[in-house]
C-alpha cells in the first residue's frame, strides 16, 4: 500500500485550492523555515490572499493586534514572536509600527518569527521596488525598510478558481 506523504508546511485541511498546482513549488518555498513573504496592496484584497494561503498552509490568518491585546504584554520582539508561534499568516503589522518600544526592526522580527516555519504577512503600507514604507516621512510611525531575501505577493483578482490570486516576486 502506497502512502501519500504530506509536503512540509503545506496542506492540513485537505481542501487544496485548484490554483495550487501552478505555484506548488513557490508555496513550498514560502512554507520553508526562515522564509518571509509580504502581501502588498489594498487591505481587503491582501486579506483575501492571506485567506487563500490559509487553505494551503492549513492555518487561519492571525491578527497581531488581537494577540497583543489578549495576552500578557510583550516587552521584547522575541516574546511577541513566541506568542505568535504556530501562526504563519499575519496581519495588522501596523500595530508594530505604532508601538516603537522596543526599537522597531520589522524585517528582523519577521525573520525571528519565521525561524521554524515560513511567515507571510500583510504589509500595511506600500512596497515599491525593494523598499517597504508605512505612513509618511516626519510622522512618529513612519517606517521605511529595504527588503532583501523576501517574497512579495501582489493580489490579482482571479476570474476562475484555477487562477492564482496573486503575482509573486522574489527579492534577493
Amino acid at each position: 500500500m502506497e502512502q501519500q506523504v504530506e509536503q512540509p508546511g503545506i496542506g492540513g485541511n485537505g481542501e487544496r485550492p485548484l490554483w495550487l498546482e501552478q505555484v506548488g513549488r513557490e508555496m513550498e518555498g514560502l512554507a520553508r523555515a526562515e522564509s518571509v513573504g509580504l502581501v502588498a496592496g489594498e487591505r481587503a484584497a491582501g486579506r483575501a490572499v492571506l485567506n487563500e494561503l490559509g487553505r494551503v498552509f492549513g492555518a487561519a490568518p492571525t491578527s497581531i493586534t488581537e494577540v497583543m491585546l489578549s495576552r500578557a504584554p510583550c516587552r521584547r520582539w522575541d516574546e511577541l514572536a513566541e506568542q505568535l508561534k504556530g501562526c504563519p499568516l499575519l496581519f495588522d503589522l501596523e500595530v508594530l509600527c505604532w508601538n516603537r518600544e522596543p526599537a522597531l526592526d520589522l524585517p528582523r522580527f519577521l525573520r525571528l518569527h519565521a525561524r521554524e516555519r515560513g511567515t507571510v504577512a500583510l504589509w500595511p503600507g506600500r512596497i515599491t521596488e525593494r523598499v517597504a514604507t508605512f505612513s509618511a516621512p516626519g510622522r512618529r510611525d513612519y517606517v521605511r525598510v529595504a527588503l532583501t531575501d523576501i517574497a512579495v505577493l501582489r493580489p490579482v483578482p482571479p476570474r476562475f478558481p484555477d487562477e492564482v490570486p496573486f503575482a509573486m516576486e522574489r527579492i534577493p
